[in-house]
């Protein structure tokens, strides 16, 4: 009796975005490395904080129900429901990436806070877990609206982009307005979920032909 290969799952970057994104997945990580460096162990805002402050203060205020959108519970509910959807439609990976990819990028926003050690009113604050929980859902989201749209390459490219940026950056206002977070902390959070989502996608997008290859055996 014949085999039936298993149907290839749909892909979750389109192939001309699969270089692109683990470039931006290190350039991520790269500036993060950079940020913590120079925070490290700090309780202060820095210039480049204090400089953002003031172009905060003078800019319009967000509804501080923006920030309970970043908080741990809010996360994992509206990521369990972007799953649920990414499935019903087909998107069995996605599905995948939803969980994970938010999941990890509060995991590592957790565990880097002692790493790094800075501190706002006394209380831990780089990466800022809430900037990175928002983005991460934006870069799924918009995922999501790309699998079912099918759109070209570029306009993938710029969906991505939109979804990280405008989650990630409404939520860093949010919060900054607040003085909940440094304008750099929520560069880090925003920088860990880029990282940890793309990177997750990479490897979902390579785990059933490298399960296949492993079933196979050396060849």
């Amino acid at each position: 009796m014949t085999a039936i290969a298993p149907r290839p799952g749909r892909a979750l970057l389109p192939p001309g975005l699969r270089a692109p994104a683990a470039a931006v997945s290190v350039l991520a990580v790269l500036v993060f490395g950079f940020f913590a460096a120079r925070y490290a162990d700090d309780s202060s805002a820095g210039r480049l904080d204090r400089h953002v402050e003031r172009l905060v203060d003078d800019g319009p205020s967000l509804p501080g129900a923006v920030v309970f959108l970043g908080n741990p519970i809010t996360v994992a509910v509206l990521a369990v429901l972007l799953a649920v959807l990414a499935f019903a439609l087909g998107h069995r990976r996605l599905a995948v990436l939803a969980i994970v990819g938010p999941g990890l990028t509060g995991v590592a926003t957790t565990a880097l806070k002692p790493l790094v050690g800075r501190t706002i009113d006394g209380g831990l604050a780089f990466p800022s877990g809430h900037t990175g929980g928002a983005t991460a859902l934006g870069v799924v989201a918009a995922l999501l609206l790309i699998a079912v749209l099918r759109t070209a390459t570029g306009i993938s490219a710029l969906l991505i982009a939109a979804g990280a940026l405008v989650s990630g950056g409404v939520m860093a206002l949010a919060l900054v307005s607040d003085r909940i977070h440094y304008p750099t902390d929520t560069v880090g959070g925003f920088c860990v979920a880029v990282a940890v989502v793309l990177t997750s996608a990479l490897v979902i997008e390579r785990w059933p032909s490298m399960g296949r290859r492993i079933a196979r055996g050396p060849s």
